[in-house]
């Protein structure tokens, strides 16, 4: 029984650390910017999506020339 309810204890323990990294990759996101208050305004938020696309587009794998291989 102590076993058990070590598991259930540790499980729960478990949830909330994990929602807790959860939360700040949220708070990252643009849209999370928008929730926490960090982003009030239309060109504020924009931006933020201009600069993590800016980010994405460089760490995407192209293509060294256009010709079919």
């Amino acid at each position: 029984m102590k076993l058990f309810k070590f598991a259930i204890a540790s499980m729960i323990l478990l949830a909330f650390v994990g929602c807790e990294s959860v939360r700040e990759d949220a708070r990252n996101t643009p849209i999370g910017s928008v929730m926490s208050g960090e982003t009030k305004s239309t060109d504020s938020y924009i931006e933020r999506i201009t600069k993590t696309n800016r980010s994405l587009d460089k760490d995407t794998w192209r293509p060294e020339s256009r010709e079919r291989f």
